[in-house]
């Protein structure tokens, strides 16, 4: 094979490969509703910082019955993801989940598209194949990821990047 044809190749080759996109997604069930206003304080601040961390592509999150928190996110990387989780607004909040939560998972995945999952298909594959994080007081359901499916989608709210991120 002659140069100008590897050439060819290696492009012709590089052409098909597909942009593959993160998601991330969580879920998380305060213990007490004594938690609730810290809760929300910190997550507003780490959505504040999520909009603004580049590689972010589309988000949404969503409060459902029983004091639990879903949150989906979609990244142009699995290190953009890890630089939002590690920025201070983020990793505080964290730090403080073992005691606020009693169930708290995660899980992450390639996808082709960067099209947000709908909350059947989150639910699904939490329960399919989320991790357990630690809680210092875990409910029997969270150590046996026996979760009831999504009910209250109105509560449903979209993240999209900042212009200044785009």
């Amino acid at each position: 094979m002659g140069l100008s044809t590897h050439r060819y190749f290696c492009l012709n080759h590089l052409s098909k490969i597909k942009t593959m996109f993160f998601i991330s997604i969580t879920r998380l069930r305060l213990k007490s509703i004594w938690y609730l206003p810290g809760f929300l304080s910190s997550n507003s601040q780490s959505v504040k910082q999520l909009v603004i961390t580049p590689g972010f592509v589309a988000g949404k999150e969503l409060i459902d019955r029983g004091l639990v928190f879903w949150t989906v996110t979609v990244w142009q990387a699995d290190a953009d993801m890890k630089t939002f989780r590690n920025s201070p607004p983020h990793r505080k909040a964290m730090q403080k989940l073992p005691t606020w939560c009693d169930e708290a998972t995660y899980m992450h995945w390639m996808a082709e598209e960067p099209q947000v999952p709908a909350w059947d298909a989150i639910y699904n594959r939490m329960i399919a194949e989320g991790k357990i994080s630690k809680v210092r007081n875990p409910s029997e359901d969270h150590l046996n990821k026996n979760f009831p499916a999504i009910r209250w989608t109105k509560t449903e709210r979209i993240f999209k990047p900042a212009k200044s991120n785009l």
